[in-house]
C-alpha cells in the first residue's frame, strides 16, 4: 500500500508542477499582445478626417498617402506582434484609401471609413464589420 501511495506521489508532484508552471508562462487570450503603440498612425487618420470635415477631400487624399507610407512602413515591426489584429487595421486602412482615391469621393463614404479605421486602430482586435 505504501509503494502505490509513493508511486501516486511521485507521478502527481511532477505533473502538478508542470502544470503550474505552464499556466504561469502561457498568456491567456485575454493578454494576447496587441500591436504595440499606434499613436502616430491615429494623428494622421485623425488629420485626415479633419480635411474631410472641412470638405478638403484632395488634402484628405494626400495626408490618406502618408497615413499608407506610415503603415506600409510600420508592416515588418507591427505585423508580427499580432497578425490577426493587423489583418482587421490592414482591412480598414484599405478602405478609407479606396474610398479617399475614387475619382469623385464621397465624404459620407469617407466619414465612414475612416471612423471604422480609427475605431480598428483603437481596438484591433475587432475586425471591421
Amino acid at each position: 500500500m505504501r509503494q502505490l501511495l509513493l508511486a501516486i506521489v511521485l507521478i502527481l508532484v511532477p505533473i502538478g508542477a508542470f502544470t503550474a508552471f505552464h499556466l504561469a508562462t502561457t498568456p491567456s487570450a485575454a493578454s494576447k499582445p496587441g500591436l504595440g503603440d499606434l499613436a502616430s498612425l491615429k494623428t494622421i487618420v485623425a488629420d485626415v478626417q479633419a480635411d474631410v470635415e472641412k470638405g478638403e477631400m484632395a488634402a484628405a487624399a494626400s495626408r490618406m498617402t502618408d497615413y499608407e507610407g506610415a503603415w506600409d512602413q510600420g508592416e515588418t515591426a507591427i505585423r508580427p506582434l499580432n497578425p490577426e489584429y493587423w489583418g482587421h487595421v490592414d482591412a480598414a486602412s484599405d478602405g478609407a484609401i479606396k474610398a479617399l482615391r475614387e475619382p469623385h469621393p464621397s465624404a459620407d463614404k469617407a466619414r465612414k471609413t475612416l471612423a471604422a479605421l480609427m475605431a480598428s486602430l483603437d481596438d484591433p482586435s475587432k475586425p471591421v464589420p
